[in-house]
């Protein structure tokens, strides 16, 4: 068994949806930077022998952050009297609190799943095949997109181009978004008649699961320690932790 089906990708999907959720409901502080806290730390243990996946998820963190500034200022100030607004500073703190969990848990319970693996998991835990039919198609649009974009800045990369501030960069920025649209648009048809062609039909067959009672212990570990962390971390508040 691969390391991408160990554990079970059906028991890290519900881990990970689980931490999503107690994120969302949660509205302590105390609680959210413990939560925080355990999934960066946790994200640091894996990724400490993979340099790799250190700077993706390191890359990743700083364009969710990047989003969360502009979260930052038009929420913790009012703008109408140029004040501070204390309401908006503890939302936008809780949001990014909220923000920045998701997506170190994300990144550390669903380590090295493909959009298949991640497909059939949201299958196996009992959502509509054609749910997960559609998550693959869309992964396989957004990486067709991200091909085409690569070999579209190759090409212009080649001809010399150099991208500065002026109206010149701006029209083809323009253009190479355009003609993105139209070569992935060119593209996806050709893959769905080649994928026409050889039988394919609208209904999604995936492949059978594990049988939940055939898991091993090892397989509900990561589920079990997800759900007594966050238990001990929606307790801090009743310890008198306040922040």
């Amino acid at each position: 068994m691969s390391h991408v089906h160990f554990p079970d990708g059906r028991l890290r999907l519900a881990a990970t949806l689980l931490v999503s959720v107690a994120a969302a409901l949660t509205q302590s502080l105390a609680s959210l930077f413990a939560m925080l806290f355990v999934a960066l730390l946790a994200v640091v243990v894996i990724a400490a022998t993979d340099k790799v996946l250190l700077k993706n998820i390191g890359r990743r963190m700083l364009r969710v952050n990047g989003f969360l500034i502009i979260v930052w200022l038009t929420s913790s100030i009012n703008w109408r009297e140029l004040i501070i607004d204390e309401t908006g500073i503890r939302l936008a703190t809780q949001m990014s609190l909220r923000v920045n969990l998701v997506t170190l848990a994300a990144s550390s319970l669903l380590l090295r799943m493909s959009a298949l693996d991640l497909s059939r998991a949201v299958v196996g835990l009992g959502l509509p095949a054609a749910l997960g039919a559609l998550l693959a198609q869309v992964s396989r649009q957004v990486s067709l997109l991200s091909e085409t974009k690569t070999r579209l800045e190759r090409a212009m990369r080649a001809r010399a181009y150099r991208p500065v501030l002026g109206f010149r960069t701006i029209q083809v920025s323009a253009q190479m978004v355009a003609w993105l649209i139209i070569h992935a648009l060119a593209k996806s048809e050709r893959i769905s008649l080649g994928l026409r062609s050889r039988g394919m039909t609208t209904r999604w067959f995936p492949r059978e699961s594990t049988a939940w009672r055939a898991l091993s212990k090892a397989d509900w570990s990561i589920l079990g320690a997800v759900i007594v962390i966050i238990g001990l971390c929606l307790w801090l508040p009743t310890m008198e932790i306040q922040l």
